[in-house]
């Protein structure tokens, strides 16, 4: 079943290989890395999906995980903008752009940070793969309308590129696509800002990697195995290994209010400090307040709640 951006029909088929494909709304990704990075990586790119044209800012917000938590994962980004698509490439990760007026190929290995390439709305089909891996063509047949899959890359193909489609296409999605009234839900209850506005405060880490607090948030080391993020109604957040953080350890909820977290009901609980405390306070399975200024800690984990993204 072929979906649209900016009313121009496309599939996104799936190639074969390592690593892990994800659409967030009209925003595809092919990561390749380890687990735990790569869900970092995800994570971020399913927070930067939530605005109208995500292509516009991506690189600004995609660097301080890309460069932080997410550090030496390749990957492939592509994003819709106002006028087309954006490409953002990192390490051995190529990109084949085709237009009625030829093809092209862009490598992530040709920039020191990111390589981006502004794609104009006219271009027929965009393939991304591992570029270690020549030849690794989209498998027929499969089409990517949410969720994450394994593979070695995808090919976005327009509906203009499209001779002939056929009757039935193989739908490929680990996770159930919200109704409308989820969807609202999960973008408009915390914060309730215009689309296209920055987040109004972030959660961040001492070496730079943030998480926008305008969405819910699931933390721990498997947090990709819980129903709201499955159900996409919250992000993962995942953390390194540690014994004392649990596969789903704690809970972080935006609303009106502010910010509020609770404990997943742990054995090694969730722990926070005021601005300016010196003792930390375990919070329970009851949503407590976090307040601008004050730390969260999950095992080592440690996170400050920032007004504005301010240092």
């Amino acid at each position: 079943m072929m979906t649209t951006v900016q009313q121009r029909p496309f599939t996104v088929g799936i190639s074969p290989g390592d690593g892990l494909i994800a659409r967030f709304g009209d925003v595809i990704v092919y990561a390749l890395g380890a687990d735990e990075p790569v869900a970092q990586l995800l994570a971020a790119v399913d927070a930067a999906a939530r605005v109208q044209y995500p292509g516009a800012g991506l690189p600004e917000f995609l660097a301080p995980i890309a460069y932080g938590a997410a550090l030496g994962v390749k990957f492939g980004v592509v994003a819709p903008t106002a006028d087309g698509n954006l490409i953002l490439l990192a390490g051995s990760v190529s990109a084949e752009i085709r237009t009625r007026s030829g093809e092209r190929r862009l490598s992530g290995v040709d920039g020191q940070r990111f390589v981006t390439e502004a794609v104009p709305e006219l271009a027929l089909s965009i393939g991304i793969r591992d570029a270690n891996r020549p030849g690794q063509q989209a498998r027929p047949n499969t089409d990517l309308r949410a969720g994450i899959v394994p593979g070695g890359g995808f090919a976005i193909v327009h509906a203009e590129a499209v001779v002939e489609p056929p009757r039935h296409m193989e739908t490929v999605a680990t996770v159930p696509i919200p109704t409308e009234q989820e969807t609202v839900a999960a973008l408009r209850t915390p914060v309730e800002t215009a689309l296209s506005a920055p987040a109004v405060s972030v959660l961040s880490t001492k070496d730079g990697a943030t998480y926008p607090l305008d969405r819910p948030y699931v933390i721990g080391r498997a947090p990709l195995s819980d129903e709201a993020v499955s159900n996409a109604l919250a992000s993962p957040i995942v953390v390194e290994y540690d014994p004392y953080i649990s596969r789903v350890h704690a809970y972080v909820t935006v609303n009106r209010d502010g910010v509020f977290v609770r404990d997943a009901g742990t054995a090694a609980g969730t722990f926070i400090a005021e601005l300016g405390a010196e003792e930390w306070t375990q919070v329970g399975t009851t949503p407590t307040r976090l307040d601008p200024g004050s730390t969260l800690r999950i095992g080592d984990w440690v996170v400050t709640h920032l007004v504005g993204g301010a240092r």
